[in-house]
């Protein structure tokens, strides 16, 4: 598994303008730009969009043996070895074998039928479960402005 450190940013997507900041997530090669009304990927040949309503986000929490440096809003739930021996303690055979922390994080998924697939881990615990709060209100105004009838 490749990991790379990113951090969440508003602003104005790539070639788009705007009077608003919106969201933006680095993932990869693509740039997720969280729009008012749809969810928009840039990468550096195209750009897509997914509706907010067939945009599935799914969290789940998860435990990570840490190897670099444990962001200071993590929650550390144990630690092991670099090298565990088959009873769990240190393997002795390696003479640099320090301790590393267990941190607990949570996995957001992001996917869609059009394709999109991401999968983003945060060491905040809660920032999943208010992401898809903020998923539900936006889809759930949405639905409000298609349904009121015309006067």
């Amino acid at each position: 598994m490749k990991r790379r450190q990113v951090g969440l940013t508003t602003g104005a997507p790539p070639f788009v303008k705007t009077n608003v900041e919106v969201p933006l997530v680095p993932v990869g090669r693509q740039v997720l730009a969280f729009m008012p009304d749809r969810l928009l990927v840039f990468d550096s040949a195209a750009v897509g969009a997914v509706r907010y309503s067939d945009l599935t986000l799914d969290v789940a929490e998860s435990q990570f043996v840490e190897d670099e440096a444990v962001p200071q809003d993590a929650t550390v739930v144990g630690k092991t070895w670099r090298y565990v021996n088959k009873k769990g303690g240190p393997d002795r055979r390696f003479k640099d074998n320090r301790e590393t922390p267990i941190c607990a994080y949570e996995q957001i998924r992001l996917s869609s039928t059009t394709g999109l697939n991401e999968v983003i881990q945060v060491s905040r615990r809660g920032a999943g479960s208010a992401m898809s709060a903020a998923l539900s209100s936006i889809r759930d105004l949405r639905t409000d402005e298609i349904s009121v009838p015309a006067v």
